[in-house]
């Protein structure tokens, strides 16, 4: 398993509910776990999520219901991969960190007026990596023949040491309980 952050592990994002993505390879499990801790490491959320057997890129939506991060805090999150139907402590699993800022309004302005490959840009020169990186999945999952789109996927992840999964199928995944 992979997470698809930054080597810092550390990451930020605009959105209340983010996506995030990890990287499961092929195995024998369908589940995991998604789980979301504050600072004072009091899990505040968790859910079960569908993998692919087959492996892949999984974008883990949080849903409504999940509380909305708040600005200028940070969290960690966890994705641990079921064994044998269950967790254990010997479970696969990748973490992260994520904190939610406040936009500027030059950066608001300019997602307004912007759209696809063009936001993905702006996020990213903002250092906005859970939405860059989100977005830029949603366009590459929509339009894999679209060779720009895949370049500056691969570009991406080539920049955080990913580049070999840049080829992997990327899956949405909710929710599963």
């Amino acid at each position: 398993m992979l997470a698809v952050v930054p080597s810092s592990f550390y990451g930020t994002t605009l959105e209340a509910r983010p996506t995030i993505l990890v990287y499961v390879p092929a195995s024998d499990t369908d589940t995991a776990v998604f789980s979301l801790k504050n600072e004072a490491k009091h899990t505040i959320y968790q859910m079960t999520l569908a993998v692919p057997k087959r492996g892949g890129v999984v974008a883990v939506e949080m849903p409504d219901e999940a509380p909305e991060l708040v600005v200028s805090e940070n969290y960690q999150w966890y994705v641990a991969l079921h064994v044998e139907g269950e967790l254990t402590p010997g479970s696969p699993f990748v973490d992260g960190w994520i904190k939610r800022i406040e936009p500027s309004a030059e950066l608001m302005l300019a997602l307004a007026h912007g759209e696809g490959l063009s936001n993905v840009k702006t996020l990213a020169q903002n250092g906005v990596w859970y939405d860059t990186v989100a977005q830029l999945a949603r366009l590459q999952g929509g339009a894999q023949d679209n060779q720009a789109i895949a370049n500056h996927w691969y570009e991406l992840l080539e920049s955080v040491g990913l580049a070999d999964i840049a080829t992997e199928p990327i899956v949405i995944s909710l929710d599963q309980r």
